[in-house]
């Protein structure tokens, strides 16, 4: 995003230099009439202020936004001058307001960070719109860090920090759902481990996974360790018996077996298992190594199911955490339950902080 000032007697004259130095398809941020003068300004001259900015990638929702600007700006020529903004204080083009309007770098710094974190640009853009009006309505030119602070400021206010679980366990049946490989059988030993050595709670462990014998083996050792009840559910009938003969415990940790979850059939059985989710308490497992378009996918395929809860896995696993930011912002139904970062039991599970999360993408 390229960044300019123009100042010019007129306003078609501020158009005109605005096509010339970025081009027609350029966005106008602010007019404002100005004025400036020497000898103390006994010699005032009234000029046009144009902030405009340019964007030299392809169409999208804010190249829209762009010639709905410049078209509201050309009706407005033979017209009328815009009048200053409500709330910004008035400026004279002296030499303390040029060193405010110099290019902005820090802003496009921050957005090419976003866009290679893996954020989506539809989510980008309007972020930087805020920013760039912040840093034109500053009295003082605003420095890299305090940018990203606003930046900081306005992801979480978006993610809301609500939608981020910091309370114990509460769910009597917990069922883990998720593609293969995400490591929903040691998140569940994980969740099963914390609630016996940190709550005393009383547990039993139902694994319908019966593709994988290892798995199986795998929280059979976990139960033996903790000392409680494991029963396989071979099908939909002895799931639910097992989920009546368990009904006494505190918790319950259901393992699944991992599919395709482009697989319809995989999804109706699973619908069979949760029903409408009353009953049992439903996470989806999703790895935060997972691209965006993958990460969307998986959860829409699985919205059948009532799902209002995700446990984000391999978290350190990676070091771009975009596409985790904008699939949030576009589900603002779901839940963050918790984070796992590591193979360790029970020692690799943590509740989740969107600063924390924030962090990561833009640094501390």
């Amino acid at each position: 995003m390229k960044m300019k000032k123009i100042i010019a007697p007129t306003m078609a004259q501020a158009i005109e230099k605005v096509k010339q130095e970025l081009g027609s398809d350029a966005v106008i941020f602010h007019t404002k009439k100005v004025t400036s003068g020497r000898f103390f300004n006994l010699f005032k001259k009234e000029n046009i202020e144009v902030l405009a900015a340019s964007d030299p990638e392809p169409e999208s929702a804010i190249n829209k936004k762009r010639k709905k600007a410049e078209k509201e700006s050309k009706e407005l020529l033979p017209y009328q001058y815009p009048e200053p903004e409500l709330g910004i204080p008035f400026r004279r083009t002296d030499a303390k307001v040029d060193r405010l309007f110099s290019d902005p770098d820090a802003i496009e710094r921050l957005r090419s960070k976003l866009l290679d974190q893996g954020m989506l640009k539809l989510d980008t853009d309007p972020l930087m719109q805020i920013l760039i009006k912040k840093w034109y309505q500053s009295d003082e030119q605003m420095n890299q860090e305090e940018l990203t602070n606003v930046l900081k400021a306005q992801l979480i206010q978006r993610l809301d920090p609500r939608r981020f679980q910091s309370a114990a366990l509460s769910d009597h049946f917990v069922m883990l759902v998720g593609s293969t490989g995400v490591g929903k059988t040691t998140t569940l030993a994980k969740l099963a481990s914390r609630a016996v050595l940190d709550e005393g709670k009383k547990i039993a462990f139902i694994t319908a996974d019966t593709y994988r014998i290892a798995a199986i083996d795998q929280l059979k050792m976990y139960a033996n360790i903790l000392g409680a009840p494991i029963e396989i559910a071979y099908t939909e009938q002895d799931f639910h018996a097992l989920i009546n003969k368990f009904s006494h415990f505190d918790h319950v940790f259901i393992d699944t077996a991992g599919r395709n979850f482009q697989n319809r059939a995989y999804i109706s059985e699973l619908l069979k298992l949760a029903g409408d989710g009353s009953q049992i308490g439903l996470y989806l497992v999703v790895s935060a190594t997972t691209k965006y378009e993958d990460m969307n996918a998986l959860i829409n395929q699985f919205q059948s199911l009532n799902l209002s809860k995700i446990i984000l896995s391999k978290i350190d696993e990676t070091t771009s955490y975009g596409a985790i930011v904008s699939t949030l912002l576009r589900h603002p139904q779901l839940h963050i339950a918790y984070i796992t970062n590591g193979q360790d039991v029970p020692d690799d599970l943590r509740y989740p902080n969107v600063r924390e999360l924030i962090n990561l993408m833009l640094g501390d």
